[in-house]
């Protein structure tokens, strides 16, 4: 896990570049650059390195291959390396160093663009071409690991961290304001290739780059080309649930087993929910060195409302684990909000990103060893983990005119949810008339004012609402780009890497492929998980059917320890052009009388406001 750098413009980079030093956070372990001429242009690759695999000096980056004809930059971990190294030993390609970044090279030499296809892992990286004078530029198939694009005339940027780009003197911060808008209408952003830094893109999950140094020059169009899709339309697995069930277990073992492999200490985020502790139980059936203890770590409130320690302390009895334990106070949001914020490179759409921000420095303020941790991230997309989801199977049973099936599910939904019948009828409707389904609005915002296109209202970006569940896997894997961003920032922003099993692709389009009853029915998300993994977990955990997520306690602390906290910033927040400051105030007065519910939308124009100064964002 690391950070880098390809710049292709008229600029040197070198080992100390502003552009890299950046991004220390990201590899404190080393840091290097290499500078090559191809015509009016200098390409340039840096890396900032935190080592995991192969420790020693041989792993340093930027490396080359094939008698430095093939360079390359890179961010992530190929978990299959020891697999495909093998291979091509067999082949004749040799190898100096253990790490899997050689055996990247060694496999595009031997096979091209093609050799993606033989990477499982998170990765984004660059590989320069000196023989055939272009750059090959990728991304992951799930888009785990970040890549940014940057390509305006005579400079062209690939970067790990969106801060990157402000340490170029050619670059310029500037507000994408469709993009701002569906952040503060909705709380989503766009999921397309745009962020809210104008001119900044993504190089979208499963995409790459080929660019020919010879006939492109920065500024010239690139078309990003697909190399992996989900297999959302494929037909379902025919295949009975005992079944089901024994391959899932056989795809989730394998895949923590993979994410084991690291030469530094591994740990494990544990909520106490069913897909952390899953992670833990299956590690805990793997042999490992005597002193290799599992070790847990853990938010946990005082309130108990939110707090989960009767469920972590199950698993820790059940395993023997080591534990540490985070307790977040009110003023440790208010303290760091900025630092996230910073790490973030954009606003913060909910509390939740803090705490686990604070996690991560807790760790390393405790000079703890384990550099890598596994969190439970993906399980709800693929499992169908959110109460969507239950809408959308029920749908189902309705279209394929199964009204027996339906009433008993129904019926065991209410038995364990006991949604009023008003919400009911509104996910009914919103389910079998979606084009006639209008979202509110922000009431805070003059639309006219934010927007460039005269004030037109787009639609909304994504919707956590779908009439299908192969829709809503979708659209639930298209808002985890969020979550794997926060993920990615907040642990990096301490050095430390995060894995995530549950998105190995391998298990993802397997639990695509099953039968929606497989994964949700019964009154039961994560149906195929729980009878693959029951034998393993304490009953307390197993038998869980609330969904707590990883939770914060800001908006309970909103009401009085960060009150004013809130109401100051709310105060600045109104200094934002098109922000409505008569409602905005009157509305957050009337909950801090109790008269009113909290008002995520509040956060959002904090945040908004402090990435906009923290970054001299040009409105």
């Amino acid at each position: 896990m690391c950070g880098i750098l390809l710049s292709v413009s008229k600029e040197n980079i070198s080992p100390a570049h502003p552009a890299l030093e950046i991004i220390k956070h990201r590899g404190p372990d080393g840091y290097g650059s290499r500078n090559f001429t191809f015509g009016d242009f200098i390409t340039g690759l840096g890396h900032r390195r935190l080592s995991i695999i192969d420790l020693s000096e041989r792993g340093s980056q930027p490396m080359s291959y094939q008698n430095e004809n093939l360079w390359i930059t890179y961010n992530g971990e190929v978990y299959n390396y020891i697999e495909i190294r093998k291979q091509l030993s067999s082949e004749g390609y040799e190898f100096k160093s253990d790490c899997d970044t050689e055996v990247i090279l060694a496999a595009y030499s031997r096979w091209g663009n093609a050799c993606l296809n033989q990477f499982n892992g998170m990765f984004s990286f660059a590989i320069l071409d000196i023989g055939k004078r272009k750059l090959f530029i990728a991304r992951d198939r799930l888009g785990i690991k970040p890549l940014y694009i940057y390509n305006k005339k005579d400079s062209f940027r690939a970067v790990s961290e969106i801060k990157q780009l402000t340490a170029f003197n050619d670059f310029h911060a500037e507000l994408n304001r469709e993009k701002l808008y569906h952040f503060l209408n909705s709380g989503d952003f766009s999921f397309d290739e745009g962020t809210m830094w104008k001119d900044v893109y993504e190089l979208p999950p499963g995409h790459f780059l080929e660019i020919n140094l010879d006939s492109w020059k920065p500024g010239d169009d690139l078309k990003a080309l697909q190399w992996y899709k989900l297999p959302y339309d494929d037909d379902k697995l025919t295949i009975s649930f005992d079944d089901a069930v024994a391959e899932f277990r056989r795809l989730l073992d394998l895949s923590i087993k993979f994410r084991l492999r690291a030469d530094v200490p591994v740990g494990f985020l544990l909520s106490g929910g069913l897909d952390s502790s899953t992670l833990v139980a299956l590690a805990h059936q793997i042999p490992r060195d005597k002193d290799a203890h599992l070790k847990t770590y853990s938010s946990c409130y005082e309130d108990k409302k939110i707090d989960e320690r009767e469920f972590i302390y199950a698993m820790l009895d059940h395993t023997g684990a080591d534990a540490c334990l985070h307790f977040p106070k009110p003023e440790d949001i208010s303290a760091n909000l900025d630092k996230v914020i910073w790490h973030n490179d954009l606003p913060i759409l909910h509390g939740s990103p803090v705490p686990h921000w604070l996690l991560y420095e807790h760790i390393k303020k405790e000079n703890d060893s384990r550099i890598v941790m596994l969190e439970g991230q993906g399980a709800d997309e693929i499992l169908c983990g959110y109460g969507d989801f239950y809408w959308a199977f029920l749908n189902e049973q309705l279209k394929l005119k199964s009204m027996g099936s339906f009433l008993h599910e129904f019926s065991i939904f209410q038995k364990y949810h006991h949604e009023p019948l008003k919400i009911v009828f509104r996910k009914y409707m919103r389910l079998r008339f979606p084009d006639n389904v209008k979202y509110p609005s922000n009431p805070f915002i003059r639309h006219e004012l934010l927007l460039e296109n005269d004030g037109k209202i787009p639609p909304i970006a994504v919707k956590r609402e779908e009439a299908t569940v192969s829709e809503l896997h979708r659209n639930r894997l298209t808002i985890l780009r969020y979550i794997l961003h926060n993920v990615d920032r907040n642990s990096m922003s301490q050095s430390r890497e995060t894995r995530v099993p549950y998105l190995d692709y391998n298990l993802v389009e397997f639990c695509l492929r099953l039968p929606s009853a497989y994964k949700i029915s019964g009154g039961l998300s994560k149906r195929v998980l729980r009878e693959a993994v029951k034998e393993v977990l304490p009953d307390k955990v197993y038998k869980r059917v609330d969904k707590q997520g990883y939770s914060s306690p800001v908006a309970r602390w909103a009401a009085k320890e960060l009150n004013g906290f809130f109401r100051e910033n709310l105060e600045k927040a109104v200094e934002l052009p098109f922000v409505e400051k008569k409602k905005l105030m009157e509305s957050f007065q009337k909950f801090s009388a109790g008269k009113a519910p909290f008002d995520p939308v509040w956060w959002r124009l904090i945040t908004t406001k402090k990435w906009i100064d923290i970054f001299k964002v040009k409105l």
